[in-house]
């Protein structure tokens, strides 16, 4: 009987790996920062709902890829990560090893994800406890 070899799927930790991870530092204490000072959880979920489609996409597209199938649009997975499912993207690439090697694809992704790092930047220097007091203060007016 010859022996069988088990189809063991690797996740290497590489630097695109690691930059992924620090990437969502910044997001993740901004979305902290801005629940704990407006009380709303439609940030967390909005993020996570479109991150999870996107997450959804690219395993779709890794399969139909194994398949020689139909598969999803570049500019479709790109279009998810601007609207906010880019953690989703860098999960689905790490955990499908999908679109991990194309420069065109990599280049776009990365800029992505560095306009929601300036944004997230900018969501954490916001003084979210003077527009509070702003908003505090109209209700008296």
């Amino acid at each position: 009987m010859a022996p069988t070899r088990r189809n063991e799927r690797r996740h290497p930790v590489t630097i695109a790996t690691a930059a992924g991870v620090l990437s969502l530092v910044l997001p993740f204490t901004s979305l902290v920062r801005l629940y704990r000072s407006t009380g709303s959880w439609f940030p967390f979920a909005y993020t996570f709902l479109v991150s999870l489609v996107t997450f959804c996409l690219y395993g779709y597209d890794k399969m139909q890829a194994r398949n020689l199938q139909w598969r999803v649009k570049e500019v479709t997975l790109h279009t998810w990560a601007i609207l906010g499912g880019w953690p989703g993207a860098l999960l689905g690439r790490h955990f499908f090893q999908h679109k991990t090697r194309k420069a065109a694809f990599q280049v776009p992704f990365w800029i992505i994800v560095m306009g929601w790092q300036v944004f997230w930047w900018i969501v954490w220097r916001v003084d979210l406890s003077a527009s509070k007091a702003r908003r505090d203060w109209s209700a008296y007016m």
